[in-house]
Parts: C-alpha cells; sequence; structure tokens
C-alpha cells in the first residue's frame, strides 16, 4: 500500500500528500485536486495515516491492516449512515463499539473508496514483483 506519505489534516477535507516539512510546518498537497499546495503551520494537527488506528477489544489495529480487510469485502459507496456500523462488524468484528464512532468509520470508508479508486491500496509486493519480472526478461 501507498499510504506511508499521505496524511489527515484538521480544518481541511479530504486527504493530503506531504510534499515536505518545513521547520515551523508542513507543506502538503491535496489529492482531490492534486494541484492546491499549501503550508499548513503546527497550529494545525496532521495525522499520517500510517499512524492511526483503531481501536479493538484487545488491541489497536493499524489503517492499513484494516484497509486489507476492507479490500476482500468492499463497502458499498452508496452505504448508508445506518450500515456503517454493521458494515464495520462484519469486516472489523472486535473494534470497539465505545471508542470507534460512527463518524470514524465513515471517515474510514471514504478514505477507503477514494485511496482504492486511485490505486493508493495497490500492494506494494506485487508492484515489486512485477518490477523484478520486467528486469528479468531484459
Amino acid at each position: 500500500m501507498k499510504i506511508k506519505e499521505l496524511l489527515s489534516i484538521s480544518g481541511t477535507a479530504g486527504l493530503h500528500r506531504l510534499i515536505t516539512t518545513k521547520k515551523n510546518g508542513i507543506v502538503a498537497e491535496s489529492l482531490v485536486s492534486g494541484q492546491k499546495k499549501f503550508f499548513a503551520a503546527r497550529s494545525y494537527q496532521y495525522s499520517p495515516l500510517e499512524s492511526i488506528a483503531v481501536y479493538t477489544d484487545t488491541d489497536a489495529l493499524p489503517l492499513e491492516e484494516v484497509f486489507q480487510k476492507m479490500k476482500k469485502q468492499p463497502p458499498k459507496k452508496d452505504i448508508q449512515k445506518s450500515e456503517l456500523r454493521t458494515y464495520f462488524m462484519e469486516i472489523l468484528p472486535d473494534h470497539d463499539q465505545e471508542k470507534v464512532y460512527t463518524s470514524d468509520i465513515k471517515k474510514i470508508v471514504s478514505w477507503f473508496l477514494f485511496l482504492n479508486e486511485n490505486g493508493y491500496l495497490e500492494v506494494e509486493e506485487e508492484v515489486a514483483s512485477q518490477e523484478e519480472d520486467s528486469f528479468e526478461e531484459e
């Protein structure tokens, strides 16, 4: 998966790609527009997707692993708010229902749908093995 350089930034819509870091903030690019670069000062809260996890009854499951489970059983694009918890119970039955709110599930599902449609959730091993095969053929 290619989520290592992706961020969620408070106060902004959608996901962003980290371009560079500065001593007083970061420069990020919107994934939706692809051209809208902006400076996010330290007053913004930004969370790399690779550091986000979902609470379970025993521990926390990294978002990347949640996305892998979602790839096996993808949500409908037009999933209703009332169906979100049911869907999440199917893919992650041991998620902590007191700590994981419906709004969190909605955000995770929307991120998944966007990232999956745009190829960010391709398994890197498959991509690397395809590249190795092309080198061997030459």
